[in-house]
């Protein structure tokens, strides 16, 4: 195999496409979630079991991604926090430090989305070796989560300096629309895999404590 690799480094830098872009996503995305009618109570409980654990095994991932580029950006205390309660406000997952060199702050805010990309390359190869309930809904998550945050922080909470989108904004100075687009992008170019077992691209995001990029490796 060759790859050709095209790089978008986001150094300084990320504003909306049209709504109708979004609800394609959404629409794309749902059916991982969607399994036929269960025939008794016990499947549906068993359903819902596995879909719980898919989005805290997305949450642990997603928050240890944060702690990797903590630990190699020699960051001051980092810690991670579930079902905690920071300033007033309520984070499923949140992970936090006392001090990071203000060159790795960008790396630190995309180290969940790194880790969600492991997280979905993980999902989509068992769910294509043997579909399941669980692996459906880590590919769901793992596939839309930050596209769902990068809404919530660009219009419901844009100067809430906890979520990561604000603090990739703030470090790269990209707008709201043009950090949705990426993310939107990659979320379609992830779906489209799902649907297309025979895709020979993989969107990927890459970073270390200086430098973020997502790279979309094209296999000839």
């Amino acid at each position: 195999m060759v790859s050709s690799p095209v790089l978008f480094l986001l150094r300084r830098g990320i504003s909306c496409p049209p709504t109708s872009l979004v609800i394609l996503v959404f629409l794309a995305c749902l059916p991982f979630l969607l399994s036929p009618p269960s025939a008794s109570g016990s499947e549906y409980s068993s359903d819902t079991a596995a879909i719980g654990a898919a989005f805290l095994t997305h949450l642990f991932m997603h928050e240890l991604g944060h702690q990797v580029v903590a630990e190699e950006a020699g960051a001051d205390a980092p810690q991670m926090h579930f079902m905690s309660r920071k300033n007033g406000k309520f984070y499923p997952g949140i992970s936090t430090y006392k001090d990071i060199s203000k060159e790795s702050k960008l790396s630190y805010a995309a180290g969940g989305e790194r880790m969600a990309g492991y997280t979905f390359e993980y999902a989509l190869d068992s769910y294509q070796r043997e579909p399941t309930t669980y692996n459906k809904a880590l590919m769901f998550f793992s596939c839309t989560d930050f596209l769902w945050y990068t809404l919530l922080a660009n219009y419901v909470h844009p100067g809430n300096d906890n979520y990561d989108p604000n603090i990739i904004r703030e470090e790269t100075g990209l707008s709201r629309e043009a950090l949705l687009g990426v993310v939107l992008t990659k979320s379609l170019l992830n779906a489209y895999r799902v649907y297309n077992e025979d895709a020979k691209f993989m969107p990927m995001v890459t970073l270390d404590t200086r430098s973020v990029g997502l790279m979309v490796r094209y296999d000839f």
